[in-house]
């Protein structure tokens, strides 16, 4: 790395300030920054002092999203005793109102495998585990009349069922879940558990929500840099809460202000820019405000995004390591210097999941981070925590209990500076500092496991053959890009070679991570690698010659096609003058 990029890194890390983010975190504390919601709007009035104090660029956008706000649930066992239990309901379950769903409760256990004598149909399921879209969407089909979630601690989180990614559309409007959602702590769970194994129990449910299109506000802040630009890397994170949501996501927006603060101050250091955006419709709108501003910023976007960073509960009490990252291939060589440079810790990283704002796959934007630091897996043994969505891991996330207790201003300031030299470097460095033939690795690797699990019935070789081909010439074109490194941004051969860096990205990412078109939102699901072959591992289940196994032979052709044409389009780029 230059010598100057080091110096300048020290002079941004040392303008670290708890000052701002502190004042932030004291006033959301007093603010339930639901979507559309009054205290929304005083969030944002609050933020956006700061910015016309700094002279930050910036507007506040307010579209109309589709959100879901719970309001209330209920539940009561009414044979062979009546007892009210404690129940939330999660975002865009069906809205039962005052009509009362009734029946038989029936016991799955998590891992959703039903016996064939086990009938469920028109049964009001009971199982362990979060409300998730995949689950909801699994017991739906099974016919289930209303669906009961045995949370895993002794306070019900908040969460969201749909399966649709931000506001629906033509192709997906009628895929809200269809019944009645709710869920019960694990005590409450366990009882449950106890009398339905004893024999029939009957029980009551209904199901509260206001839901509906509500004008929300996005903060869109704008920091030129000094050589390129229109160029620039999209910071991001959400400002809605369920209750104060102090680990998520208040430390989030001071974070996001206090990088501002510093970026706005020394803005003639920067090469290209920073664009930060503070959305809203996280939770109750299923991404809301970040697949807005993809719909609405997509050309844009695809044009001058280097990459894109969520910035979603850092400096939570006792997350200590950064074992728990996620990034896109291309980033992770990358992540792990900036995360030893910036605080001097290992770190570990995985493939992004389908979750945290990252709704800018399908444009094909090279991503990293999501959660920041968590407590460490021996830490969250100890204190015998499950699993959870943010907050550090703190099992207060999405509850009543994510107050200030769960911020560590120092954790703070340490994620501060992750997430500062993360973006400094993306902006600053003269060649977009992201390894495709990583990519391309993973490809290959990603494929030789589709084809153990193929066998015979299906031969991936002309897919492998291209992914092998496209890394070496990646490697090759990498080695070549050497020289233009020490080159300033402006000088035209190094503007060449990003813009084949950033094309690879709208190349491959999305094969990778999607299977809509361009412009389009895949589902709120899992999404594995390369997803058009994913389903590769089925012909175990099916008899060779049968109708299903043609079917599936079939789709995986379709799908080879789809990923050989887009790695020959990538070796085309890599390999042009």
């Amino acid at each position: 790395m230059p010598a100057l990029l080091k110096e300048q890194e020290k002079l941004f890390l040392d303008e670290i300030n708890l000052n701002v983010p502190g004042t932030v975190l004291n006033k959301f504390l007093t603010l339930i920054r639901e979507s559309g919601s009054v205290d929304e709007k005083l969030a944002v009035d609050f933020l956006i002092s700061y910015l016309e104090e700094w002279q930050v660029t910036y507007k506040v956008h307010e579209p109309e999203l589709y959100v879901s706000i719970p309001k209330r649930a209920y539940l009561k066992t009414t044979s062979p005793f009546a007892k009210k239990f404690n129940a939330k309901t999660p975002a865009f379950s069906a809205i039962t109102g005052h009509q009362t769903v009734s029946g038989e409760l029936s016991y799955v256990a998590t891992d959703f495998v039903v016996e064939e004598e086990q009938n469920i149909s028109k049964k009001i399921v009971l199982t362990e585990g979060y409300p998730t879209p995949e689950k909801v969407q699994q017991l739906t089909v099974l016919g289930a009349r209303a669906l009961v979630f045995i949370n895993p601690g002794e306070t019900i989180h908040e969460g969201i069922c749909t399966p649709i990614w931000g506001a629906p559309d033509l192709d997906n409007y009628n895929t809200e879940p269809p019944i009645a959602v709710l869920a019960v702590n694990k005590s409450d769970g366990e009882e449950l558990k106890e009398w339905v194994a004893k024999g029939n129990v009957t029980a009551d449910c209904q199901t509260h929500l206001e839901q509906g299109w509500k004008a929300c506000p996005i903060v869109d802040a704008f920091i030129e840099g000094t050589e390129e630009p229109d160029k620039y890397v999209l910071l991001h994170g959400h400002l809605d809460s369920w209750h104060e949501g102090i680990g998520d996501n208040a430390t989030g927006n001071a974070a996001l202000l206090e990088m501002i603060r510093i970026f706005q101050k020394n803005k003639d250091k920067l090469k290209r820019s920073i664009r930060v955006a503070i959305w809203t419709g996280h939770s109750t709108g299923s991404y809301g405000g970040s697949t807005w501003f993809a719909d609405q910023f997509g050309l844009e976007i695809e044009q001058n995004c280097i990459a894109q960073i969520n910035c979603k509960s850092p400096g939570c009490r006792w997350a200590t390591s950064y074992e728990c990252m996620t990034w896109t291939s291309e980033a992770e060589d990358f992540c792990k210097e900036v995360i030893k440079d910036a605080v001097g810790q290992k770190s570990k990283g995985s493939r992004p999941l389908r979750t945290g704002d990252y709704s800018f796959n399908n444009i094909g934007v090279t991503s990293y981070f999501m959660l920041s630091s968590t407590i460490p897996e021996v830490a969250l043994q100890k204190k015998g925590y499950y699993s959870v969505g943010g907050c550090g891991g703190n099992i207060e996330w999405h509850t009543e209990q994510d107050l200030m207790h769960v911020a560590d201003l120092d954790i703070l300031t340490k994620d501060i500076k992750v997430y500062l030299v993360g973006v400094l470097r993306a902006v600053n460095s003269s060649i977009h500092p992201f390894n495709f033939a990583a990519t391309a690795k993973e490809f290959k690797d990603t494929l030789q496991f589709y084809q153990r699990q193929a066998g015979k019935h299906f031969d991936f070789g002309l897919s492998m053959q291209e992914a092998g081909n496209l890394e070496q010439e990646l490697l090759m074109f990498y080695k070549g890009m050497e020289r233009l490194r020490e080159l300033p941004a402006t000088a035209s051969e190094v503007q060449r070679a990003n813009a084949k860096l950033r094309k690879l990205a709208r190349i491959l990412i999305p094969i990778n991570f999607s299977r809509m078109g361009k412009y389009r939102h895949d589902p709120a699901l899992n999404v594995p690698a390369l997803p058009d072959l994913a389903p590769a591992g089925e012909f175990e289940q099916l008899q060779e010659g049968s109708h299903e196994h043609t079917v599936l032979k079939t789709h995986l052709k379709r799908g080879e096609n789809r990923v050989v044409s887009a790695i020959r389009e990538a070796r085309e780029l890599v390999n042009r003058p």
